[in-house]
């Protein structure tokens, strides 16, 4: 079950719908967001799923573009305003929240601002006496993070605790133990070319990694080989990153790649990601272990394989 649903109208504010969507689903993990064009099937009951899922979520969030307001439905019903027709869907999901008792947040993007009550149908009008909350695209992370921070708490509770509020207690500490024991252990003996066994690293690899806070995402890899040296790239929540420091030793691998993490409004600080992985075959056994920025994460342990295997 999704813990947030996002409400928007799809011809008012589609791409900051979708993007907010995504955002929200790497800090909360995959399905935690209900929005209709994902998640209604064909010949479903509109309104029947629309009350089930706000009567499992913590929170509603209403997306308000410069157009939500005033949306006309055409000509054909002479030029009618959206919100004042019944059946209208954005009207339709607006009634079931407020109805719903669970906290209600208009989201205003894109410069709109939260519509005056005596401009809303007397359905909505408790809309308008809700606190909003501005995303704006210049700043659009630093408010994403301080929406996260906000909504956080009306979290609903999964399996006797905030779900994903603590980061992957049991597989952060199975991670955290075999960072540590890869990390202590003595580096395997350089040899000679003649003694070590070939390691076909070349070529792409991809791997599933969930991250401490629960996001979880496809990483792929990209792999060139010269000697002992390593070059290509390496993703980190899906965005393609210089491989740097690349070397292998025997069937040991080890590289560096960089990132910015962002906090609220203070400035980017560098993070760097440091992998370690153990060549066996298609698949390498990898450790990551991630140090600056604004947060503190433990060691992670993946596997990618060669085509996605």
């Amino acid at each position: 079950m999704a813990d947030i649903f996002l409400s928007y109208r799809r011809n008012d504010a589609p791409g900051f719908a979708g993007r907010l969507a995504e955002d929200l689903e790497a800090a909360l993990g995959a399905g935690s967001v209900f929005r209709d064009v994902d998640d209604l099937r064909l010949g479903q009951d509109f309104v029947g799923v629309i009350k089930r899922e706000l009567g499992s979520v913590g929170v509603a969030l209403v997306m308000i573009g410069p157009g939500w307001l005033e949306a006309r439905a055409g000509v054909e019903v002479e030029n009618k305003r959206r919100l004042d027709d019944l059946r209208d869907y954005v009207r339709l999901e607006v009634v079931a929240a407020l109805a719903s008792g669970k906290p209600v947040i208009p989201l205003l993007v894109n410069g709109a601002t939260l519509p005056r009550e005596a401009d809303l149908p007397e359905a909505l009008r408790a809309l308008s006496r809700r606190q909003a909350f501005c995303l704006s695209d210049a700043n659009w992370k630093a408010d994403v993070v301080r929406l996260l921070a906000d909504i956080r708490p009306l979290l609903p509770r999964r399996g006797g605790a905030w779900r994903r509020r603590w980061p992957w207690l049991l597989g952060a500490g199975l991670a955290l133990a075999l960072g540590f024991a890869w990390w202590a252990g003595p580096p395997a003996p350089s040899g000679s070319e003649a003694t070590l066994p070939a390691v076909d690293l070349a070529g792409r690899r991809s791997a599933t990694v969930k991250y401490d806070w629960g996001a979880e995402h496809r990483e792929t890899f990209e792999f060139q080989v010269r000697g002992d040296q390593v070059n290509g790239s390496a993703s980190f929540l899906r965005l393609p990153r210089s491989i740097e420091e690349g070397r292998l030793d025997g069937g040991r691998l080890s590289f560096a790649t960089r990132s910015d993490e962002v906090l609220g409004d203070a400035p980017p600080r560098e993070v760097i990601h440091r992998y370690r992985g153990e060549v066996e075959g298609n698949a390498i056994r990898f450790t990551l272990a991630s140090t600056g920025g604004y947060s503190r994460h433990p060691p992670l342990a993946f596997v990618a394989r060669r085509g996605g295997e």
